[in-house]
């Protein structure tokens, strides 16, 4: 799973432009503990559908779910100001 959680991370950046280039910022967190938070964010909003035989799994996340997750942990979307 954590395989997928990496690979949602790579794909972010073509399903969710806007912030995946804005970034995430949080006062005091390092760029490993901000990785490591949207990494762990990710992984939850992740839904793994069947996609059958001949399609495998399908794994998409919600990115309401993701955003909310990021803000709970104390993130904001943007550049540092």
């Amino acid at each position: 799973m954590k395989i997928a959680a990496l690979l949602i991370v790579i794909g972010l950046g073509a399903g969710c432009a806007s912030s995946a280039s804005e970034g995430w910022t949080k006062p005091g967190a390092t760029p490993e503990q901000t990785n490591k938070d949207s990494a762990d964010c990710l992984f939850e909003a992740q839904t793994v559908r069947s996609g059958g035989a001949a399609a495998g799994p399908a794994i998409t996340v919600d990115q309401v779910k993701y955003r909310q997750c990021m803000a709970n942990r104390g993130y904001t979307a943007g550049p540092p100001k």
